[in-house]
């Protein structure tokens, strides 16, 4: 096989060639996924995928991506993914619209299985958390859980999980609650932080994630949203002029997507219903793999 030849198998050679190949897909997993040729790890030739060469590959340059603003959470299939803002919106706006994430939200739920009632009982509470700081550290998540949820309450889960839950909250409890709230599309990840051991401070990989709210990083959060990042003073009355290059509807669009700022010709608009934003992320989707348009729409 020529360099030619990898070059053309194997597009993903360096950060900005990584970044270049999630805004050609929109969506795309890190890890192989149910859609062949649709990850990461397929579009990188073998040698950068781990340690075989000086360089560490897409497991470090994630971290570029992730600063850079695109989108990266546990949302397809509790899949390590990335997107771009555009799409990601339109997932937002799909996922929300669902009963059985609203949970996270305080919304009903059945409670009837192990699953259900984790996330009725926990995932609410460390979703206000989050949203209070807008910017939680993994091992700050497991003892605001400890804190804030009795031991009586995380009882009520039962089943194989309590062992997870009591008496102190385990990781593998963590691990499941985030990748609901990512799949809800209520968190994300925040950054990613490089962390260096050994006595000569050496950095072979290892990291640690800090966990966020899409709203803080598409620039929704608080009460100047994101305006710093803008170029306007804070305090400056936040109105559709003095955001240049974002768009304010009206009707009946959730109240975090009036200000977006468009990245394509195809930007969310109020009139985009939920069902609306899932057929447009499944019909790009399709555009590139036609033959797993019915595992597209399973997974969307």
């Amino acid at each position: 096989m020529t360099a030619q030849d990898i070059y053309e198998e194997f597009p993903i050679r360096s950060s900005d060639s990584m970044e270049r190949i999630i805004r050609d897909f929109g969506i795309i997993p890190l890890t192989r996924s149910r859609v062949k040729g649709w990850s990461i790890e397929e579009l990188t030739h073998p040698d950068w995928w781990f340690a075989s060469s000086d360089e560490l590959g897409p497991w470090d340059w994630k971290i570029d991506a992730v600063r850079q603003g695109y989108i990266y959470g546990k949302f397809i299939s509790r899949q390590s993914t990335f997107a771009t803002r555009q799409m990601y919106v339109h997932l937002m706006n799909w996922r929300r619209s669902l009963s059985e994430y609203k949970v996270a939200e305080g919304g009903a739920t059945d409670a009837t299985t192990i699953d259900r009632r984790l996330q009725k009982y926990l995932s609410p509470i460390l979703l206000s958390a989050i949203r209070k700081r807008e910017l939680l550290d993994s091992s700050e998540i497991r003892l605001i859980l400890e804190n804030s949820v009795p031991q009586e309450i995380r009882r009520k889960v039962g089943g194989h999980i309590e062992k997870y839950l009591i008496p102190k909250v385990k990781k593998q409890a963590v691990d499941f609650i985030l990748s609901f709230l990512d799949m809800g599309t209520w968190t994300v990840v925040g950054d990613i932080t490089r962390i260096y051991r050994g006595p000569n401070c050496e950095y072979r990989g290892w990291q640690r994630n800090s966990i966020t709210t899409p709203e803080v990083i598409l620039g929704l959060a608080g009460e100047n949203l994101g305006i710093q990042n803008r170029g306007i003073q804070a305090g400056t009355a936040v109105t559709p002029q003095a955001l240049p290059g974002v768009r304010r509807e009206s009707g009946n669009t959730p109240s975090w997507a009036r200000f977006i700022k468009d990245e394509t010709d195809v930007p969310l608009r109020a009139e985009c219903s939920p069902e609306e934003s899932r057929m447009f992320i499944i019909d790009h989707l399709s555009g590139m793999f036609p033959e797993e348009r019915a595992m597209f729409e399973r997974i969307i």
